[in-house]
């Protein structure tokens, strides 16, 4: 049933109040000591106290204060464009932190609200913000996350699979409902779904025939769009369109998604800082701030990303609000214009923001990215052009006799921020994500990308030794094809644990190298769909991080859940189950992750879960071994807090289309209280044009912080 327009300012107030959960703030929001106030402070709006490098006040709309809206400040008088964000207090209080010297734009968003008219500001002021009411719901929702309009889609119920897809030879089967929402989310890998940027065809283009037809002209536009026309055709070309016209004309007939929460308890103590990095069109593919085994490495030295489009480092500095970017090198230059280009270098249509320019060049494509204990920056790369002789059938290398790699592999490039130098390392494999070991040889562990899986490691003391290539590497396949998408390395019994997608359902696998690799190498395998109890449970396992007790945490895609596995808690591991994912039901644990379902299927998430890092070390202030997972389609990061089972939500409502995958946490300051701890994030989807600003906008860095109350400076 379509919604009613409301006209009525106050009918309006008064049924959106009655769906906007609204909560008392606890007086603390977690406990970490908080910082002595600045001498010169002055009592402000609502008795807010501000100081030098603060802005302060009280939020009101024509009903009074409004509690759990964001207050957003933002410049263009520094190096970069730079924005701070915080939520108001119960009373409808708030106040900036940390404002660099300029002029400030300050002005309100929330549920329920537009945005309020921008009042200009400087540190040290006072004010007493409007808020404006939605004059109708239709105008409120312009503001909700993607994954509360993608979740209006009409998903197939479980009853109607297994499913025959028409093909243009033969058709294919998916065989359940787990598989489709897979290939479904497998779109929002690149980018958000239900963003204004994806559901609403540009009324420039005219009319069309049907409303198919106008689908079938948006997905294909731009670059990707072959690419965008071969993943819908997965579900059926034909079937695919009418389903997106479906949901897009119910859309534009007036049917709205659910209103969102605002923030409430510590989510209202969460402190969001923005700065504009990279380029236009970006494509950031992962950023790194420390040494994930030591956060206080990099204390509040510069966070480095790398965009896979401008095959370069993002580099930004957050203590002088500046940006850079460095191209990556070649060994040899003159590979450069012989790599053939990631992305195609022509186009099934004009795109909606850059028409025939093609923005896309990236022959070189730097992906997974982290910093050693030397603050060296590692990163994948394709910096060559074939495999060297010794990978191949025929060397002498003990990794190739057992496990020949003809072609297919990368390289892992270094960085040295000191040296302002790159070193380059031949890896034999084709590797997709990477994590240092915390041992003597302080390796470097990659999961291995293709058929086989399995892992490949960089011994880096050797490199550092030798700079051979050869000598410093190795790899182990898996027992079968499990190819690797997330790793990470378990510093209790020295094992390396990587999610497999393939095959289905996907898997997590340990493995281990033993005393004499590759032939003492082994892996076993953990199927999370092979044990749930029903509405719960889940399966295809993305990103994987690993507590210091041993336990492994990884999202389950495609129905929104988080899942915990704790080895030790096995009661039996068997040789012939190790290899087929269904053994140690015990060891499982399953918890619902927040956010919009999907309006037909409401046991599935429509947000994204693609990635999990989890704060052994407290960077965050929530404590240690804390889950956060990336809510790519819905602008946020969720902390998962296992003591008390409750979630964290940080949210950026601007500029709306924040898509994370990759973050980590540092400690610039422990003796700081909340100022010197906090998580970095980038805004990292296929082409940041996407995002809330459009053609012109650039990738995002975020700081994330929690305060001891919404008040703190």
């Amino acid at each position: 049933m379509l919604h009613k327009i409301i006209r009525s300012s106050e009918t309006m107030r008064n049924i959106l109040m009655k769906r906007i959960k609204v909560f008392a703030l606890p007086i603390l929001c977690f406990a970490l000591p908080a910082v002595t106030a600045p001498t010169g402070t002055q009592p402000a709006a609502g008795g807010v106290s501000v100081g030098s490098d603060n802005i302060g006040g009280l939020v009101r709309s024509s009903q009074g204060p409004e509690a759990g809206v964001w207050v957003i400040a933002e410049t263009a008088d520094l190096p970069t464009k730079f924005r701070k964000i915080v939520v108001t207090n119960d009373r409808g209080q708030f106040l900036l932190p940390d404002l660099p010297s300029a002029r400030y734009k300050i002005w309100v968003r929330g549920y329920g609200l537009v945005d309020s008219d921008p009042v200009e500001a400087t540190p040290g002021k006072t004010l007493a913000l409007k808020a404006a009411l939605a004059p109708t719901p239709r105008a409120g929702a312009q503001y909700f996350p993607a994954s509360y309009w993608i979740s209006l889609l009409d998903v197939p119920p479980q009853s109607a699979f297994p499913l025959t897809i028409p093909g243009p030879h033969t058709p294919a089967v998916v065989a359940t409902q787990t598989e489709w929402l897979y290939a479904l989310k497998g779109c929002y890998g690149c980018h958000q779904m239900g963003s204004k940027s994806t559901r609403e065809i540009p009324a420039s283009w005219g009319t069309f025939g049907t409303s198919s037809q106008a689908w079938e002209r948006f997905i294909s536009s731009g670059q990707v769009g072959q690419r965008m026309m071969d993943s819908l055709n997965r579900f059926g070309h034909d079937q695919a369109l009418a389903m997106f016209a479906d949901w897009g004309d119910r859309i534009a007939k007036g049917e709205l998604p659910p209103v969102p929460p605002r923030p409430e308890g510590a989510e209202r103590c969460v402190v969001v800082t923005v700065w504009d990095w990279s380029v236009r069109a970006s494509f950031l593919h992962a950023l790194t701030s420390t040494d994930q085994r030591n956060p206080s490495v990099n204390a509040d030295g510069p966070i480095y990303g790398a965009d896979w489009s401008a095959g370069a480092l993002a580099v930004l500095d957050p203590v002088k609000n500046t940006k850079a970017m460095i191209e990556v090198p070649l060994p040899n230059e003159d590979d450069r214009k012989k790599f053939a280009p990631w992305s195609p270098q022509s186009q099934l249509a004009p795109s909606v923001y850059f028409g025939d320019e093609l923005v896309w060049k990236d022959p070189v494509n730097p992906g997974a990215i982290a910093m050693d204990a030397r603050g060296r920056v590692w990163f994948n790369v394709q910096n060559r052009l074939d495999n060297p002789a010794y990978c191949k059938s025929g060397s002498r290398n003990p990794y190739a006799k057992y496990s020949p790699r003809e072609s297919g592999g990368v390289g892992v490039d270094i960085y040295d921020p000191k040296t302002r130098k790159f070193e380059f390392i031949d890896q034999c494999v084709k590797t997709e994500r990477l994590v240092f070991a915390d041992d003597k040889d302080q390796t470097l562990y990659f999961a291995i990308e293709g058929n086989p899986g399995g892992i490949g490691w960089v011994n880096t003391r050797v490199w550092d030794e030798v700079h051979d290539s050869e000598k410093s590497q190795g790899w182990c396949s898996a027992i079968v094809d499990y190819d690797g998408d997330g790793i990470a390395y378990n510093a209790v019994d020295d094992s390396i644990w990587y999610a497999a997608l393939n095959p289905r359902p996907g898997r997590l696998i340990r493995m281990t190298r033993g005393s004499n690799p590759p032939s003492t190498c082994m892996a076993e395998a953990y199927e999370p769909s092979a044990y749930q109890s029903p509405g719960m449970g889940g399966s295809h396992a993305r990103g994987i991080d690993i507590d210091t007790n041993g336990v492994v945490w990884t999202p389950l895609a495609p129905e929104g859940n988080l899942a915990s596995f704790d080895r030790r808690k096995c009661k039996a591991l068997t040789k012939e189950a190790a290899t087929t994912g269904p053994q140690c039901p015990e060891g499982w644990s399953f918890y619902a992750i927040p956010g919009a379902a999907f309006k037909a299927q409401p046991h599935v998430k429509s947000d994204y879960n693609n990635y999990v890092w989890v704060d052994r070390y407290n960077s965050l202030g929530l404590g240690n071994n804390i889950p956060v997972v990336d809510g790519a389609n819905s602008d946020s990061l969720l902390a998962f807090q296992p003591k008390t089972r409750k979630w964290v939500r940080m949210q950026v409502p601007y500029p709306m289309g924040f898509f994370s995958r990759f973050f980590d946490g540092r400690i610039d300051n422990a003796n700081a209280g909340w100022k010197g701890r906090g998580l970095w994030a980038a805004n990292e989807t296929r082409g940041s044009q996407l995002t809330e600003g459009g053609a012109s906008m650039p990738s995002q860095l975020v700081h994330f912080q929690i305060r001891p109350n919404p008040l703190a400076k």
